[in-house]
């Protein structure tokens, strides 16, 4: 088997996806390496301990909303809403507190030091911290404090970290995508009489944007890196809330991991959708 690095990307629940996209390429590749930000540094630190991916969706299938978002875990330094212990905890028991220098597969945690001002690759000490580290969605958790870091979500930086692939071993380069697709499209506003329309609150308002500017800078990266493979998993039909609906995401991974694999093995497939991703980015920056 050809050895590949993994690289995942961010998303919330979008990212349950990796799960079902590990179990494809795993059937196809050695994975050598993983770099991930946010949910991918969840998910890639469950794959880096020996966890497989049956294993990994019992683990987020017996995850609770309230588990995440315990009113008692609410954090009362006001610098978030949740103080994330709670995860911390919950990652500590999933990896059995082990430490990134004995994983099995070499590993990278994707975080923004608010300090420092710049992003910082973890790859050493509990892979509990890492994770959490990566995934602490600014406003929603508190940051993580490490040593005089202060994290916050990889993805303020590097929503799908190709920058780093090179700092894990590997023949050929996979990133995996779950970011909703980035619209080139801009139109002058006009006059519309008041809709019933749903109201989002401020949660998905903050999500909904926070996703759309990491989409614009997944594409940014993906023409910037050019990796061997891009895996698009993002499930069109679901939220980033629907954390119970991982069985979903997995199954939509593994579909789009498979039916990309397969596309790859076609001549002149991979030149023609980096052409079209470099399109796409021409389009957004003209009209910005």
């Amino acid at each position: 088997m050809k050895k590949a690095r993994l690289i995942l990307g961010g998303g919330s629940a979008y990212g349950l996806a990796h799960i079902g996209v590990i179990e494809a390429v795993s059937r196809e590749y050695e994975v050598s390496g993983i770099v991930g930000t946010s949910m991918g540094a969840i998910i890639g630190a469950c794959l880096a301990c020996g966890i497989r991916p049956k294993e990994m969706l019992d683990l987020a299938a017996d995850v609770s909303t309230l588990e995440l978002f315990n009113p008692l875990t609410l954090d009362f330094s006001r610098s978030g809403i949740f103080d994330g212990k709670g995860i911390t905890k919950l990652f500590a028991e999933w990896t059995d507190s082990r430490e990134i220098e004995s994983a099995e597969i070499p590993y990278i945690s994707v975080a923004f030091d608010l300090r420092r001002q710049y992003t910082i690759l973890i790859n050493k000490g509990h892979f509990s911290e890492a994770m959490r580290a990566s995934s602490s969605l600014p406003f929603i958790f508190a940051p993580q404090e490490m040593g005089d870091y202060l994290f916050v979500d990889g993805g303020v930086s590097h929503p799908l970290p190709l920058a780093f692939a090179d700092k894990v071993p590997g023949e050929i380069t996979i990133a995996v995508n779950v970011l909703p697709p980035v619209s080139p499209k801009a139109e002058f506003y006009e006059e519309t009489d008041k809709t019933d329309k749903e109201k989002l609150n401020r949660y998905e308002i903050f999500l909904q944007s926070l996703m759309h500017n990491q989409g614009f800078m997944a594409i940014q990266s993906i023409v910037q890196y050019k990796p061997d493979i891009i895996i698009d998993a993002h499930h069109p039909d679901l939220s980033f809330t629907d954390l119970r609906k991982a069985e979903d995401f997995y199954k939509h991974g593994y579909k789009a991991a498979k039916e990309a694999l397969k596309k790859y093995q076609v001549p002149g497939f991979a030149k023609l959708l980096r052409e079209n991703y470099e399109k796409i980015l021409q389009r957004i920056v003209t009209k910005k």
